[in-house]
């Protein structure tokens, strides 16, 4: 059976699932309440299926509607990068390039390593998207992204991973924490109420001596875009990798980075696809990334960041 339906009905659909309303949805997207339960009307024809369940007072998605959702932010990314593109061969003559970056990269290094990648190399619009790991490589491999930065190794026969920079584990503390005043921290003398376990939306796991931090006990968890907030509403400490130490400890003068006793690292890939970018354009930005982590390379972070290639 064909089904055809038109791209403003799913962006329609999709609002309304996001707001949880008709009347929310109609204020996000400046249009009328009709207009979008019409919308939503045409889409269910168009489809042949229900999409919403109305036996209740709000709206729920059926089956049918929570699958169509799932796919539905897919299509429409897919849809603002194709605009994007076509908006950057338009303005400059080519299209941006779009990194997609583990949140282990994004809090300054990625952005960092791509300001230097422009100033060296020309004004092309660049975009830095953040992505789990498992992400990274779909994005990759689907050309939602050319090139991907994270700590995961794969065996894809389209895409290359090339490492680039091995980073230790460390730990960041508030300063009024009691190990903060210590030049090396044990993991076995961290108090669990006090530790904030990063969510490692990576699906990794550091390698090296980690059987004390695999054991470790928490008082409370925090994705890793909110760990240095955490850490400094409880006065606390986390776990990190060395990069991300280096951006939380400039940014916030009252944490602290400090080695750990025992020797765990986390090893970062660029990833590329095979039939894509130019080997010139790969090395350019590999040349950025390792400029980049270079910089960083200093006092406690001297021996806890290494460049490989």
């Amino acid at each position: 059976m064909k089904r055809n339906f038109n791209i403003h009905d799913l962006r329609i659909f999709y609002t309304v699932v996001m707001t949880g309303s008709t009347r929310q949805a109609a204020q996000v997207m400046n249009l009328t309440q009709p207009a979008i339960s019409h919308g939503v009307s045409r889409l269910e024809s168009a489809t042949g299926v229900q999409l919403f369940d109305r036996s209740h007072k709000t709206l729920r998605p059926t089956e049918a509607g929570q699958y169509l959702y799932t796919e539905a932010k897919f299509v429409l990314d897919e849809l603002v990068r194709i605009d994007e593109a076509l908006h950057s061969i338009e303005q400059f003559g080519g299209r941006g390039l779009r990194i997609a970056s583990s949140p282990a990269l994004a809090l300054c290094y990625a952005p960092e390593a791509v300001k230097r990648y422009l100033d060296e190399h020309g004004t092309r619009p660049f975009s830095v998207d953040v992505e789990s790991s498992v992400q990274l490589i779909s994005a990759v491999e689907t050309m939602r992204a050319d090139f991907g930065l994270g700590a995961v190794g794969g065996d894809s026969p389209r895409l290359n991973f090339t490492p680039f920079l091995r980073t230790d584990v460390m730990a960041i503390a508030h300063r009024d924490h009691p190990l903060a005043g210590r030049g090396v921290v044990a993991v076995a003398d961290i108090a669990p109420d006090t530790f904030v376990k990063p969510l490692w939306s990576d699906y990794v796991v550091a390698q090296g001596d980690t059987g004390d931090s695999t054991q470790l006990e928490f008082g409370m968890q925090a994705h890793m875009t909110l760990v240095p907030g955490t850490v400094r509403a409880v006065k606390g400490i986390s776990l990190v990798n060395a990069l991300s130490a280096s951006d939380i400890a400039s940014v916030y003068p009252d944490l602290v980075a400090l080695p750990l006793a025992s020797r765990q690292w986390f090893e970062f890939v660029l990833i590329t696809r095979k039939d894509g970018q130019n080997q010139e354009l790969t090395e350019r930005l590999l040349g950025a990334l390792h400029a980049t982590a270079q910089a960083r390379r200093t006092g406690v972070y001297a021996d806890t960041i290494q460049l490989i290639g």
